[in-house]
């Protein structure tokens, strides 16, 4: 029986330097209509038979990422999961330059295993410009990550817990996961890698997406099915963000969340959305992530400068 995708991504225990590695597109030789091509290889490190969707869409980001103007930044990727990848499958990254203005460029990503698509991305690329600042300031009662209880284990990511917020009178709740995070060791000064970390992070949705069974694991299998990110100011991964999720909608087996990554300094710098499939299963499995019972000791390491 499948574990669900949310539950796989977070007991993922990879060192900080084999995920940066693992999401590297490298380049091939060009396809036969002479587009860039690039290759991963998704690691070995979920159970039930597909690659963690946050990996996929950070690969073909890695791949789209080589073929953009340097000087401009990626501001937004929209993509579509076609098909599951599986662990330790080989992925070729087709990116077809759609197009280059002076201020942005296009890029479309079609990434394969043996044969057959698995994702779909088109992301989007901007000239820094100057402009009007305004934003949502972080969510009310958000503690600093140096008060909030951590986790010791050989994750990637060093994550604070906080949960979701009170539930409302008509049962709603306003946020149904927020977490600090960061890696657990300090990254190159490459804007890619950081990117891609964040990319790769904002798909780990733990269980919110499910508020009627928060807190609860191995009850249903859900899956991405499409995944957008918009990368408003540039943020690095080794620094701590508050990850706030909301779910706005669970119907007709889907489910369509929301959610925004602050700095410790309150500037927002990435926003997310995506729809998933949602399916509960008719016996459930006995599974926890490691820090779900908040039983373990305080992470207080310094983490990265």
């Amino acid at each position: 029986m499948e574990l669900d995708e949310a539950e796989e991504a977070e007991v993922v225990t990879a060192s900080v330097a084999e995920l940066v590695d693992a999401m590297r597109a490298r380049p091939i030789e060009p396809d036969a209509q002479g587009r860039r091509a690039f290759a991963s290889t998704s690691p070995d490190w979920w159970v039930g038979g597909r690659t963690f969707g946050g990996m996929v869409v950070a690969q073909a980001l890695s791949a789209a990422m080589q073929t953009a103007p340097p000087e401009l930044q990626v501001h937004s990727l929209h993509g579509y999961f076609l098909r599951p990848t599986p662990p330790g499958a080989r992925t070729t990254h087709v990116v077809d330059r759609v197009r280059d203005g002076r201020s942005f460029s296009t890029r479309d990503v079609v990434s394969v295993v043996e044969g057959k698509q698995t994702f779909h991305m088109t992301c989007s690329f901007h000239l820094p410009e100057h402009g009007d600042d305004y934003q949502l300031a972080v969510g009310p009662g958000i503690p600093p990550p140096n008060e909030v209880e951590g986790v010791e284990a050989p994750f990637p990511f060093d994550i604070r817990e906080l949960g979701a917020t009170e539930q409302r009178e008509d049962g709603t709740f306003l946020s149904t996961r927020r977490c600090w995070f960061r890696t657990r060791q300090a990254l190159p000064d490459d804007p890619a890698v950081h990117a891609c970390l964040l990319a790769y992070f904002s798909d780990m949705t733990g269980a919110a997406f499910r508020p009627l069974s928060l807190g609860t694991w191995g009850t249903h299998t859900d899956a991405s099915l499409d995944h957008a990110v918009w990368f408003h100011r540039p943020w690095r991964a080794d620094a701590w963000s508050i990850f706030d999720l909301q779910t706005l909608v669970n119907a007709g087996g889907r489910s369509t969340i929301r959610a925004t990554m602050h700095g410790e300094d309150g500037s927002l710098h990435l926003s997310m959305a995506q729809e998933l499939l949602i399916r509960e299963l008719d016996e459930p499995l006995v599974l926890q992530p490691p820090w779900a019972g908040r039983e373990t000791e305080t992470g207080g390491d310094d983490g990265p400068a």
